[in-house]
C-alpha cells in the first residue's frame, strides 16, 4: 500500500489497513511516498474536550506507530531491522545470517518481535523471543514459554484470562466472576507472560474496586488506579506540580463566586444544579449551552463554565471532575506527555467498562493509542447511569472503539438461584439494544421456585407485606445484615424505613426527616395540620398550601394573614379584599380547606385524607405538572406523595400522623441492620436476601424515564443482588409491565428502527448557541412582552438578582406569543421548567390576566 499526501490528509483508511495487517501479522509492503517527519512529532489539539466525541481518533499517533512497529526499513536498499539495532545497543549481537535476529549476551538466539504482544510458540520459531516493548525499556528479557493460567477457572473464564494478543471484550453478566477474571488476567500477563509491570495498568471505576483488585493480587503487585487517580497524575505531570484537590465546601464556594446571583428558594439547594451541570459538561462532553437550555435551574451556567475552570487554575486546584476533564485536555494539548503516558499504558485492563462516561472513555482511548490493547470487562445489561452519559453502545461497539477486538463472553451466573437467573434472562429478552448472550445458573445454584417471589399486593398493604417478607427471612435464620430492601428512588424508601423500624427490625438507612421537606410532602402535611386544628390554623400552613395547587393569588396575599385563624376569618379576609378576582380566589382556597376539614371530621383515615388532598383539592395534579416539566429527570414530586400514602397505611389516625412519622424518622439507626438503598447505589454489591419494593407502574419503569430499556436494566440489577431469596413487590392495582416480563408471559414487540449515529468531526464544535428571536411582534403581543419585562425588572430588583436569572428575553417573548392561561400552558413554554414554574408561575399568570384588553 502507498502512504502519500492524500493518505495523510484522510488517514482513516490507511490506518485501518495497517492496523489490521499488524494485528493479524499479515505481511504488507508500504511505499512511503511522504517524509515521515510529517507524523513523527506528536500532534496537538487546542480544543475544549467537550467539543469531542469519545470516538475521537489521534490518527497521527497511530500512523507513526504502525509504520514502524514491526517493519523492515528498505528505503536505503538493504532492509534494516531497527529493533535489532536497538537490541544490539543493549549488548546483543545482530546475526543477519544466523538462526534468528540476534544472539543475546548469554549466546541465546532470539527474534525481536514488533507485533502485538501475545504468546508465541518458540519451538516453532526455533529461537527465543524478545519483544520490542522490552527493548524499548532497555531490557533483553525473553518471553516465557506459552502456558495456560494456573488458576482453577471455568471454561468461559479461562478463555477470557488466556486471551492471546490485542484488545478483548469480556461481557460479564451479574455473578459471573468478572473480578476473578480481571485479577487472574493481571496475574497471567505479569507472571505467565512476563510483561513488564510498567506497561500494564488496571483501571478500576472507584477506590473500593481498586482496593479489592489489589488485595487479590498482592503476590504480583500490579499497577492499579482509579479513573480519577489516573487523571490526577496526568494533570500533575502536565502542570509540573501537584494541584490541590478541593473538597465539596470549597467547590461550592468557587461555583457561587462565578455563577450569577440567584433567588434562594426555601428548602432548596441553589448550588447543586450548577454542580450537576458542570458534571454534565465535563464528564458527559456536553455543550454548555445545551446543558443550560435543557434545565431551568442553572441560568448563566454556560457563561460561568470557563470562568469556573479559570478560577480552579488560578487557585492551583482541581475538583473531582476536573481530574478527568483536565487530564483529557492535557493529553490533547501536550503531545509529548501523551506519548509518555501511552508508553505506561500499553496494556490496559478496564473494570466496569459499561459505567464509563464519554470523558472517561475518551481518556482511556487516548492512553491506549496507538495499539489500543484494552482488556475491557463489563456488562451492557447493567448500564443504569445513562443520565451521566454511560451507554451500552460502549460495549456493543467495542470492536469499533478498539479495532480487532476479540470477544470472550462469560455465561454463568454463580451468585443467584436458578429462578432468579431465569427471571432476569426473561426480563432482558425484551430489550433490543444489547449484546446477545446466553446466561445460565451455576452448577450449585438453588433450584427451588421459592427462591423468587413475585408478590402483587393491594396498594394499602405494600409496607406490611414487606415486613412480613423480611420477618419470614429472619425467622428462617437470616441476620438483618444479610437482608437488603431496594427501591427505584430514594423517597420510596420511606415506607420500608418506617414499617421495618416500627416492627422492631434494625435498619441501616440514609433516609432522614429531610425527606419531609420536599415540596409536595410539605404541602400535604400542612393540609393535615389544618384539618387537625381547624380553629387555630397557622398562617404559615396557609402560605404553604395557597399555591399548591396554584390559584393565581398575588404575592401580597400572605400579608392579610395575622395570628391563628379559623375558616370564618379566612372568609372575612376574602370579603375585605377589594379586587373581586382575588377575593374569589381566596374563597376558592377556603373551599378546598373546608373540603379537607370536613373529610377529617367525617372520620377519614390518613390515606383517605391524603387522597382528598391529592385528588379532590388537586395537589397531585400540581405535582404532576412540576414533574411533567422536568425534561427526563427522575426525582418526582409524585413519588413523594406516593411514599407518604404508603406510610399512611401504617398509621390511620390522621391527626397524630405527622408527629408519629417524625418520631420514627428521628429514631437512632443500628449498624448491621437491614440495608435500605436505592438500586443505583448498590450495583456491585450482593446480599443473601433482597426485596425489591415498589415494582409498580410509574415507579419501575419510572414515569419520567425516557429509556424503558434502561429501566429494565435497573430492575435486572436489583433482582441479581440476591444470593438466596429475592422478593419483587408491586401494586396489583397498578402492576408494572415488568412483572409479566420477569415470567416471560408478556408479548415481545419488534425492535425499533436502528438509530442513526451522529457523525461528529473531531475538532468541530458540537451543539449550538441559543438564539433569541428578534422579529417584531404584533402590537398586542408587544404590549404583553413589555408588561412582562416590567414585571421581570421589579422581580429581579426585589430578589437582588440579574434580570436574566428571572427569565430570558426569549422566554418572555415566547410567553407573550403563547399567552397561556394556566400553569399547564405556561409549563409548555420553552425556558419554563419546574423551578421557574414554582417560583414565578402565579405571578406571570397574574400579569397576563391583568391585560384582558390585549387578548
Amino acid at each position: 500500500m502507498t502512504l502519500d499526501d492524500a493518505g495523510l490528509a484522510d488517514p482513516a483508511a490507511v490506518v485501518g489497513a495497517l492496523h489490521d495487517a499488524w494485528l493479524a501479522r499479515r505481511p504488507l509492503v508500504v511505499e512511503l511516498a511522504v517524509d515521515p517527519v510529517h507524523f513523527r512529532t506528536p500532534e496537538t489539539w487546542e480544543v475544549e474536550p467537550w467539543r469531542l466525541d469519545p470516538r475521537f481518533e489521534a490518527w497521527s499517533d497511530r500512523l507513526h506507530f504502525l509504520v514502524w512497529a514491526n517493519t523492515y526499513d528498505a528505503r536505503a536498499g538493504d532492509p534494516v531491522w531497527w529493533w535489532g539495532r536497538k537490541a544490539a545497543r543493549l549488548g546483543a549481537t545482530e546475526t543477519p545470517d544466523g538462526p534468528a535476529d540476534l544472539l543475546l549476551p548469554d549466546g541465546t538466539a532470539a527474534w525481536v518481535d514488533g507485533g502485538p504482544r501475545g504468546p508465541l510458540d518458540t519451538a516453532v520459531l526455533g529461537a527465543a523471543v524478545v519483544h520490542r516493548e522490552s527493548v524499548d525499556l532497555g531490557s533483553l528479557a525473553t518471553a516465557p514459554a506459552p502456558c495456560l493460567p494456573a488458576a482453577d477457572l471455568a471454561p468461559d473464564q479461562l478463555a477470557a484470562v488466556a486471551h492471546g494478543a490485542g484488545p478483548a471484550r469480556i461481557v460479564a453478566p451479574a455473578g459471573s466472576g468478572k473480578t476473578r477474571v480481571l485479577t487472574e488476567r493481571v496475574r497471567h500477563l505479569m507472571v505467565d507472560r512476563g510483561l513488564e509491570r510498567s506497561t500494564v495498568l488496571a483501571v478500576a471505576y472507584n477506590k473500593r474496586a481498586q482496593l479489592e483488585l489489589e488485595a487479590r493480587t498482592t503476590d504480583v503487585g500490579p499497577r492499579a488506579d482509579t479513573l480519577n487517580a489516573l487523571g490526577y497524575r496526568l494533570v500533575t505531570e502536565h502542570l509540573g506540580r501537584q494541584p490541590r484537590v478541593l473538597d465539596e465546601r470549597e467547590v461550592r464556594r468557587l461555583v457561587d463566586e462565578v455563577v450569577p446571583k440567584r433567588r434562594r428558594l426555601a428548602n432548596t439547594d441553589p448550588t447543586a444544579p450548577y454542580l450537576e451541570g458542570l458534571t454534565a459538561i465535563r464528564l458527559g462532553l456536553r455543550d454548555p449551552d445545551e446543558v443550560e437550555d435543557e434545565r431551568d435551574d442553572v441560568p448563566g451556567l454556560a457563561g460561568a463554565f470557563r470562568p469556573y475552570r479559570r478560577a480552579l487554575a488560578a487557585a492551583g486546584a482541581v475538583d473531582f471532575d476536573e481530574q478527568v476533564y483536565g487530564a483529557v485536555e492535557a493529553l490533547l494539548r501536550d503531545g509529548a506527555l501523551r506519548r509518555r503516558a501511552q508508553d505506561r499504558c500499553r496494556h490496559l485492563l478496564v473494570d466496569e467498562l459499561q459505567d464509563l462516561t464519554p470523558a472517561h472513555l475518551l481518556l482511556l482511548r487516548l492512553l491506549a493509542t496507538p495499539d489500543l490493547d484494552v482488556f475491557g470487562v463489563g456488562d451492557d445489561d447493567q448500564v443504569i447511569y445513562g443520565y451521566s452519559g454511560a451507554d451500552p453502545g460502549f460495549l456493543i461497539d467495542f470492536a469499533e472503539l478498539f479495532p480487532g477486538a476479540a470477544s470472550h463472553p462469560l455465561t454463568v451466573n454463580y451468585r443467584c438461584p436458578e429462578p432468579v437467573v431465569a427471571a432476569a434472562k426473561a426480563l432482558l429478552s425484551y430489550n433490543h439494544r444489547r449484546v446477545p448472550k446466553e446466561i445460565t445458573a451455576g452448577p450449585d445454584a438453588a433450584a427451588e421456585l421459592a427462591a423468587l417471589d413475585i408478590d402483587r399486593h393491594p396498594p394499602e398493604v405494600g409496607a406490611r407485606r414487606l415486613v412480613e417478607t423480611v420477618e419470614a427471612w429472619l425467622a428462617d435464620g437470616a441476620t438483618t445484615a444479610e437482608v437488603a430492601v431496594l427501591a427505584r428512588v430514594n423517597s420510596l424508601l420511606l415506607a420500608p424505613h418506617v414499617a421495618l423500624s416500627t416492627a422492631g427490625i434494625a435498619i441501616t438507612s440514609t433516609l432522614g426527616p429531610e425527606v419531609l421537606e420536599r415540596t409536595g410532602v410539605r404541602a400535604a402535611l400542612a393540609y393535615l395540620r389544618i384539618a387537625a386544628e381547624p380553629s387555630a390554623i397557622d398562617p404559615a400552613d396557609v402560605v404553604e398550601v395557597y399555591r399548591r395547587p396554584s390559584r393565581g393569588l398575588p404575592n401580597w396575599f400572605p400579608k392579610w394573614l395575622r395570628g391563628r385563624l379559623d375558616v370564618g376569618e379566612l372568609r372575612r379576609i376574602a370579603a375585605k379584599i377589594d379586587d373581586a378576582k382575588v377575593s374569589d380566589k381566596v374563597d376558592s382556597l377556603v373551599d378546598d380547606i373546608e373540603l379537607v376539614i370536613d373529610a377529617a371530621h367525617g372520620g377519614a383515615t390518613t390515606r383517605e385524607l391524603l387522597g382528598v388532598v391529592k385528588d379532590s383539592v388537586g395537589l397531585g395534579g400540581a405535582m404532576r405538572l412540576l414533574d411533567g416539566s422536568k425534561g427526563g429527570q427522575t426525582a418526582s414530586q409524585l413519588d413523594d406523595l406516593e411514599a407518604l400514602e404508603q406510610v399512611a397505611d401504617l398509621h390511620p389516625e390522621a391527626a397524630s400522623f405527622e408527629p408519629w412519622l417524625r418520631s420514627v424518622l428521628h429514631r437512632e439507626r443500628a449498624d448491621g441492620g437491614v440495608t435500605l438503598s436505592t438500586i443505583h447505589r448498590v450495583k456491585g454489591m450482593e446480599w443473601d436476601h433482597v426485596a425489591v419494593f415498589g415494582v409498580t407502574d410509574g415507579l419501575i419503569p419510572h414515569r419520567l424515564a425516557d429509556d424503558v430499556e434502561e429501566e429494565r436494566r435497573i430492575l435486572h440489577v436489583a433482582v441479581t443482588r440476591g444470593r438466596r431469596r429475592v422478593a419483587v413487590l408491586g401494586d396489583a392495582g397498578r402492576p408494572s409491565p415488568f412483572l409479566d416480563e420477569l415470567t416471560g408471559s408478556a408479548p415481545h414487540r419488534p425492535a425499533p428502527l436502528p438509530r442513526e449515529r451522529s457523525v461528529i468531526e473531531p475538532v468541530t464544535p458540537k451543539g449550538r448557541r441559543r438564539a433569541e428571536a428578534v422579529a417584531d411582534l404584533p402590537p398586542g403581543d408587544a404590549a404583553v412582552e413589555e408588561a412582562l419585562r416590567a414585571w421581570r425588572l421589579e422581580r429581579s430588583r426585589a430578589d437582588g438578582v440579574a434580570a436574566f436569572i428571572v427569565a430570558s428575553n426569549a422566554t418572555l417573548r415566547a410567553i407573550a406569543v403563547a399567552r397561556p392561561s394556566s400553569l399547564a400552558g405556561l409549563a409548555r413554554v420553552p425556558g419554563i421548567g419546574p423551578t421557574k414554574l414554582e417560583a414565578y408561575g402565579d405571578e406571570i399568570l397574574a400579569i397576563l390576566e391583568a391585560l384582558p384588553a390585549l387578548r
